[in-house]
């Protein structure tokens, strides 16, 4: 089936495409004799309105709003818009479709970041760190959900693969850093970098939209990264307790402010830095995002940036 998306549909071309259907609803024929089915599609790109014809009822009940749905039809204009004409639309079993139908991905590519990851973990000089990092990043559950997950359900990195992306900012941010100041520990710092958001791959699901587990709604990233560390380091015996309590602690500090939802605020150096880098990494997605999804790329302002709270200039 070739992959369609809204934006790409023209009058005249035939559908055969995997949608979310966002709303429907039955609405009378202008003759009296009976209902038609409006719908309203989606994937990444948009949204669109199709009307179902024939046959309506049968497909009105066999659909709910939320399903990931097969359509076949044909794209045709109406008022000066494109709509979709649909001949049969069905529900897809689950595991049929892909979240990057519906998703905006990442643009770090895969390869690059485990390349990244492995060259990070082969510059650490704490041998104790660099057992813990093998260990974890081994773990190909771990890392594929790690290169796939998003950052955050809005605002930055909300993309399949922005946790990686976003990680792997902070710590070349922090290896950046580390030379300015001779009393950060490097290694320290750049591991707190790799692990202080690795709850996030149980914090999040993904569909047709980001969502929260029921752990990540229950318990939140900082909880779940805490917990996972701690399982990783129980399989080292000889794991020093002061770096253990370090690196959970840049997990739980890592927000830096109690009423930012963390447990505790920065208690040393390293912790700190990682908290003001997380900030930094997040400010420049929202606002390079801000700009560049703009409405008009020709204007010099953004509109109203929820996250941001502002507008944006572009200029």
């Amino acid at each position: 089936m070739a992959e369609v998306f809204i934006e790409q549909l023209i009058p005249g071309q035939a559908v055969n495409s995997i949608f979310v259907l966002k709303a429907k609803k039955l609405l009378p024929l202008r003759n009296g004799t009976g209902h038609y089915l409006a719908v309203v599609l989606g994937d990444r790109t948009g949204q669109m309105e199709g009307r179902v014809w024939e046959p309506v009822y049968e497909i009105y009940h066999s659909c709910r709003v939320g399903d990931i749905v097969l359509v076949q039809g044909q794209a045709s204009e109406y008022n000066g818009t494109v709509q979709i004409q649909i001949s049969a639309m069905s529900v897809c079993r689950e595991g049929e479709t892909n979240p990057g139908r519906f998703l905006p991905s990442s643009k770090l590519e895969q390869d690059a970041a485990r390349e990244k990851i492995v060259s990070v973990i082969e510059s650490m000089h704490n041998t104790h760190l660099k057992r813990l990092l093998s260990l974890i990043f081994s773990d190909n559950d771990f890392l594929n959900a790690l290169l796939t997950s998003p950052a955050a359900k809005r605002n930055h990195h909300a993309a399949i693969g922005g946790l990686m992306e976003h990680t792997l900012g902070i710590v070349s941010a922090a290896e950046q850093i580390a030379p300015v100041y001779p009393k950060i520990d490097r290694d320290l710092l750049v591991a707190g970098a790799l692990l202080h958001d690795i709850g996030k791959v149980e914090e999040y699901s993904l569909g047709t939209d980001i969502d929260f587990t029921d752990e990540g709604r229950l318990l939140g990233h900082i909880v779940l990264g805490a917990r996972l560390l701690d399982k990783y380091i129980s399989g080292l015996p000889e794991f020093p307790e002061e770096l253990r309590l370090k690196l959970l602690h840049m997990i739980v500090s890592h927000h830096g402010q109690y009423e930012w939802q963390s447990p505790k605020r920065p208690k040393f150096l390293e912790a700190a830095i990682l908290h003001h880098l997380d900030m930094i990494d997040a400010a420049v997605d929202m606002f390079s995002s801000a700009v560049e999804s703009r409405a008009d790329q020709e204007e010099h302002w953004t509109g109203w940036v929820k996250g941001l709270d502002r507008y944006v200039f572009c200029k």
